[in-house]
């Protein structure tokens, strides 16, 4: 028998994440699966605020998060450390938790290649992106 009830036990419940790249593609399905099962969820973002905002969203217009909000979008350059501190810092503020789960899903690549793709990437920015 179906019903429209939450369910009460999310196996993530109250838990806090973090989702690097989490503003489109597979960093926006994860940062929606765990949200579904009850993460509060940081959606990091570089440059697409708007797109970051409507994943978060989504997430608050979802009925588990009634009451209270459960995700929020925060821009942070994932190569910088001191903007991945406070990426940590904000997290924990906001949702007054520490951090749970973090899931890297930022990539990047050089936006001077017209198609950038794995075959054409210097054996230096190789490093740089997967080092």
């Amino acid at each position: 028998m179906a019903t429209n009830s939450v369910p009460s036990d999310l196996p993530l419940q109250d838990k806090v994440a973090i989702v690097t790249g989490a503003s489109r593609g597979i960093g926006r399905a994860i940062a929606l699966h765990l949200a579904s099962l009850g993460a509060k969820v940081v959606i990091n973002y570089y440059c697409k605020k708007e797109l970051a905002d409507l994943v978060a969203a989504q997430i608050n217009s979802s009925p588990t998060s009634a009451s209270t909000p459960r995700a929020v979008s925060v821009q942070a350059d994932v190569a910088d450390p001191t903007q991945v501190k406070s990426l940590f810092d904000t997290a924990e503020q906001v949702f007054h938790s520490d951090v749970h789960i973090l899931v890297n899903s930022a990539g990047i690549a050089n936006p001077k290649k017209p198609k950038p793709t794995i075959a054409n990437t210097s054996v230096e920015d190789f490093d740089r992106i997967f080092g």
